[in-house]
């Protein structure tokens, strides 16, 4: 592709970012539904005045490292504190349930659409992930009730680099032609250990180089800094056999948490590093979703559109609930009530890294990424209209949501 051709790309996507921006502020729609939008319209199935194939460097680029990016601000976003009373349930979601949304989604995956179990079961850890980021603003300004808002969050912070994990596994079963169950469990195992070791070691070398301390070398350039650790980290887990984005999000969590660390950072370092990270996210974010609707197989869908729907009502109706009632009930500590659960069951945003993972998955050649491109699509769509625009009104409902004077005095204790 010509220098020529790249810049007329990249001005025709930044275009249809800022359309989508303003028609989702006009219309009072998620904005991730009209970025899927435009993005079929300028894509190759409409208009094709932009062609970005999962497997070009451009969108390999946004799906790894860009995509890690957003994790590591995912992190670095999360307070350790607020998270204490909850951390039983937060870790089981993050992990076995996962494994256990991976699984009921994948079933179906099987039963509809054939598939041997290890291509099912990657159709579920695709999936599995959550992306409640698009919900931030609806928590904010309905006020929901802290705990549970921090949890919704951080949930998805959590298991995302986990469903990333175990879908590049399961990937490279599939690639290689194994047919035992034992080693995508292995895989899974060492590819998180893997990750987690050397995310945590990327975290606190980071903390200490850009923190107001002694060894802070990089203090007055916090956000080049944060470029440059998740870049190599990104790089050197890949050819370690881990997840850049657990390795990501580990790190930006170490960062955001340094003072459990004795470590501090000058207030407008910190502001600059944040800053920098929230801009690249959400930079990521919307060529994400242009990307992913650019891509989307219409013809496929088209063909697989009752299973496509089938394995997205497993997910909604049976996969997530099933999820939170096993995770959450061992979590005595956490006081869930029976309206939060409720809540939570019918919470579960499909986001940014199933879209992500899509590409990253054309990009290692596993076969029918089409078709589960189009699933990922239609789970964006549905997740979307079916539990990000009623929340609010599910929270009033349930009677979750908490006066201003009750929110102020939780943040102040925090």
């Amino acid at each position: 592709m010509e220098s020529e051709d790249v810049l007329l790309t990249l001005s025709l996507l930044l275009s249809a970012a800022l359309a989508a921006r303003f028609l989702a502020s006009l219309l009072r729609i998620p904005e991730l539904i009209i970025l899927l939008g435009l993005g079929a319209l300028v894509g190759p199935s409409v208009l094709d005045v932009v062609d970005v194939p999962f497997s070009s460097l451009g969108a390999q680029l946004i799906f790894t490292l860009g995509v890690s990016l957003i994790l590591f601000y995912g992190g670095l976003n999360l307070s350790l504190p607020l998270l204490r009373k909850v951390w039983v349930g937060l870790t089981m979601l993050a992990l076995p349930g996962v494994i256990l949304t991976a699984a009921v989604t994948g079933a179906v995956a099987h039963l509809v659409f054939d598939f041997d179990w290890t291509a099912a079961l990657l159709m579920g850890a695709i999936l599995a992930p959550t992306d409640p980021a698009i919900l931030i603003p609806l928590f904010i300004r309905s006020r929901l009730r802290p705990k549970l808002a921090q949890t919704v969050i951080a949930e998805s912070a959590f298991n995302d680099p986990t469903g990333a994990v175990l879908a590049l596994a399961l990937a490279g079963v599939l690639i290689s032609g194994e047919s035992s169950i034992a080693t995508p469990v292995e895989e899974f195992v060492v590819d998180l250990g893997i990750s987690t070791v050397l995310g945590i070691v990327a975290g606190v070398l980071l903390a200490a180089t850009v923190s107001s301390h002694r060894a802070g070398i990089w203090r007055e350039s916090s956000a080049a800094a944060m470029l440059m650790v998740v870049t190599i980290s990104y790089f050197s887990l890949d050819s370690a056999g881990g997840s850049g984005y657990l390795g990501a999000f580990l790190a930006g969590l170490i960062v955001g948490n340094m003072e459990q660390l004795g470590l501090a950072m000058h207030a407008d370092h910190e502001r600059d590093m944040k800053d920098f990270a929230a801009n690249i996210a959400d930079l990521v974010t919307l060529f994400v979703f242009l990307v992913l609707g650019a891509n989307i197989p219409f013809g496929v869908l088209g063909d697989n559109l009752l299973p496509a729907l089938a394995v997205v009502a497993a997910l909604l109706l049976v996969a997530r609930p099933l999820t939170v009632l096993a995770c959450i009930l061992p979590d005595r500590g956490g006081g869930w009530t029976r309206q939060e659960k409720l809540f939570l069951c019918w919470t579960r945003e499909t986001g940014v890294v199933p879209a992500a993972l899509v590409g990253v998955l054309a990009g290692l050649g596993v076969p029918d990424t089409e078709l589960y491109a189009s699933v990922v699509a239609l789970a964006v769509i549905l997740t979307l209209i079916l539990q990000a625009l009623p929340a609010g009104w599910l929270a009033g409902r349930l009677g979750l949501i908490e006066p201003p004077s009750s929110v102020a005095s939780d943040a102040a204790g925090a």
